[in-house]
């Protein structure tokens, strides 16, 4: 007799279950000499995964308190091994930043988190990207928002994601074309789209990802438009080059000139290009637009701070006006920034890195091959080891550190761009690119928006809107308003 529908679907469901209990078994016997945090059961293990979607952040506290300088690990839906290790303290954090990345590869956990198979562009994984020179001056202060003389309510992070889109492509791809409405929305849609479809990708089973992508992420067709977009623009650079050579009279230093000189002569062409533009706009956007919402929502709701920062601003710009040099000068507003990003940052953990190969740490701890370790970063910055009263908000903390010590080379350790075991917003060693670009746009932005408005939170609350968490990833409420008008000036 021929089976029934139903049997035949129970063999399928059984056959899947004794699968995923193999793949399961297999990868938890690699790590079985690492304590757990939450369940190592089979089913029960899949629970703990999806706790640590949505409380991961309170997860990784437990963590550090039960384990602080040695390592744990957290069932994940957002590792390929299912697994991931995390390590706190001097000592392990030294031994991931001397770990080369052929052995614990920061692309290979990035792949797993963002689901780059499904998320970006075939030839995601070039390594043909540039060594930018930062040396450009902003002549012109960033956009700031439409207010009025009168309060205006603006949800934050959604406004600055189009200050800073616009601020960012001024120097990637320079006028007119960081003011096109149609080529900007590109870039902040697919931005915002890549993010929302990596989480709910990594919540679903390996073998359903690939359909789901389909439906989830427009990514060809984004990268088509913004193709349409680039090409005459790529095409007369690439033109110029080829009359020309690599130098010429009139040559724009932006990323377009970048991403042409670093690309081997293969990788000259206007879909490689485009691809890179848009990836490293996805590497900006996103983390710079955090930093500068949770600066202004701190300072909206703090407002001792504000005339200190002004009058330092006032000073330095009219001294420098709008420069690299000057940004460099605005040591208070540098501390304020440091000290908001300590505390609240884009993610409770750093320095993600899958091991290609079994990795040993001077402790004797081994990182099997496939598994992906991090730092628990968040816990050791509001650590009072490493920070008087760690817990609280000191706008100029930095500052005074800096004030202190009377060698300047010493100083500049405690400014927001130098990387620091118990400061890691930008990581700590090799991985760690763009953060001199970020912290200037940052600052330009703020610098800003500090002299030409004023800024509150409704209510005139004296607490942060709550943000949105997943997987330790720290975000901000879309919907979480400001409160923005015109400064009265004197």
């Amino acid at each position: 007799m021929a089976p029934t529908l139903t049997e035949v679907l129970g063999s399928g469901v059984l056959a899947f279950l004794g699968y995923q209990w193999f793949t399961f078994q297999r990868d938890r016997r690699k790590v079985a000499h690492i304590p757990t945090l939450g369940s190592d059961w089979f089913i029960l293990s899949y629970f703990s995964a999806w706790k640590f979607i949505f409380k991961g952040h309170f997860i990784f506290q437990e963590g550090y308190q039960k384990f602080k300088g040695l390592a744990y690990k957290i069932p994940t839906h957002t590792t390929e091994s299912r697994w991931l290790v995390v390590v706190s303290g001097l000592e392990m954090v030294e031994d991931l930043r001397k770990a080369s990345p052929e052995v614990l590869s920061f692309r290979g956990a990035s792949a797993d988190l963002l689901q780059t198979e499904h998320t970006m562009p075939t030839n995601y994984n070039s390594t043909a990207f540039p060594h930018p020179n930062y040396s450009q001056p902003n002549d012109q202060g960033p956009t700031g928002s439409d207010a009025g003389s009168d309060w205006k309510t603006f949800p934050l992070h959604k406004t600055l994601v189009h200050v800073v889109c616009r601020t960012t492509n001024r120097l990637f791809v320079d006028l007119p074309l960081c003011r096109n409405p149609e080529y900007l929305k590109i870039q902040e849609s697919w931005t915002t789209q890549v993010g929302i479809s990596a989480n709910l990708l990594n919540t679903m089973p390996a073998w359903f990802r690939p359909i789901l992508a389909k439906l989830l992420v427009p990514m060809h067709a984004s990268e088509q438009k913004a193709r349409k977009i680039l090409t005459p623009v790529i095409q007369e650079r690439l033109q110029k080059y080829a009359q020309f050579g690599d130098d010429w009279e009139g040559k724009p230093n932006d990323l377009i000139t970048w991403l042409i000189e670093s690309a081997p002569v293969e990788s000259r062409n206007v879909k490689e290009i485009t691809i890179k533009v848009m990836l490293t706009n996805f590497a900006s956007i996103h983390t710079t637009s955090l930093t500068a919402t949770n600066a202004l929502f701190d300072l909206a709701i703090r407002p001792e701070y504000v005339e200190p920062l002004r009058a330092e601003i006032e000073e330095v710009i009219g001294a420098h006006g709008w420069t690299k040099e000057a940004m460099g000068h605005l040591v208070k507003l540098d501390s304020f920034m440091k000290e908001s990003s300590r505390l609240a940052g884009i993610s409770v953990f750093a320095m993600r890195r899958k091991a290609m190969q079994d990795f040993v740490f001077t402790n004797g701890l081994v990182v099997p091959q496939g598994v992906t370790v991090c730092v628990s970063s968040g816990s050791m910055q509001t650590d009072d080891e490493y920070y008087e009263d760690a817990n609280s908000f000191k706008g100029f903390r930095y500052y005074e550190k800096r004030e202190k010590i009377t060698d300047e080379l010493d100083s500049l350790q405690h400014q927001m761009v130098s990387l620091d075991p118990t400061y890691m917003l930008f990581g700590y060693g090799r991985m760690a690119p763009g953060r001199f670009f970020a912290v200037n746009e940052v600052k330009a932005i703020l610098a800003h928006l500090l002299l030409h408005y004023d800024f509150k939170v409704p209510g005139d609350a004296n607490k942060v809107p709550d943000p949105i968490w997943f997987g330790g990833i720290r975000n901000c409420n879309p919907n979480a308003q400001a409160l923005i008008k015109k400064r009265e000036v004197n």
